[in-house]
């Protein structure tokens, strides 16, 4: 393989990949990395971007947020924080865009996510109670937070762990990343798309970040669902 231009690993499999369908390794045009996967882009071969995996571990999202992320189901996994099985006397809460700056909206969210909370601790006490009479602690636990993390509202903070390949994150990022998708998955989209231009800027440089009319980041691509 005959190898031009700065590129990554990822971006390299993207290209090997390509190459081999046939059997161009020696590169008979002198194309760097970056100019052979924009021509990919250009084509809609995105087939061959689907080897190359990108993996990211996402915090400071809403338990809501999250919800909409796992509908993406081809070419990514996923593993997410358990309310059954962790506290959440403790959790964070993310405020939804739309109620920053306002700070009435804000007061009063923060009020109802605070007593949410404190039913959510009462439950989990009143159920260890109940359930004394189970003798492993860590299943009485388990028994416990099961049934109060149902007061928990959907602003519970989560961490997720999202594996996709190219293809996959390129499909997700153009719809989540644009102005009619709901403003916490667009903004958790954004910073998505840019850790992806910094690994692997080959693959997702014709995405292109600006501010929309609602003055949130939004962003546009020029080859669509490669």
């Amino acid at each position: 393989m005959r190898w031009l231009g700065d590129s990554t690993p990822g971006e390299r499999l993207a290209e090997y990949a390509g190459r081999l369908c046939y059997m161009s390794q020696h590169n008979p045009v002198n194309r760097t990395t970056a100019d052979y996967l924009d021509n990919i882009k250009k084509q809609g071969h995105g087939s061959v971007l689907e080897h190359s995996v990108y993996v990211l571990l996402i915090e400071g999202i809403s338990r809501s947020c999250s919800h909409e992320l796992v509908r993406h189901r081809a070419g990514f996994g996923y593993s997410q924080i358990s309310q059954r099985y962790v506290d959440e006397s403790h959790a964070a809460f993310v405020v939804p865009p739309a109620i920053l700056g306002d700070a009435k909206l804000e007061a009063d969210w923060e009020h109802q996510v605070a007593e949410a909370q404190a039913a959510y601790v009462r439950a989990v006490e009143g159920l260890m109670e109940r359930y004394a009479w189970v003798s492993d602690k860590v299943h009485r636990r388990k028994m416990a937070r099961e049934a109060a993390r149902s007061v928990l509202p959907n602003a519970t903070e989560v961490k997720i762990v999202v594996s996709g390949n190219a293809r996959a994150w390129r499909t997700t990022l153009e719809l989540r990343c644009g102005e009619g998708a709901e403003l916490e998955i667009r903004r958790m989209a954004i910073a998505c798309l840019r850790a992806l231009q910094r690994e692997a800027p080959a693959l997702f440089s014709d995405f292109e970040i600006y501010v929309a009319d609602d003055k949130q980041e939004a962003a546009r691509v020029t080859y669509h669902k490669v």
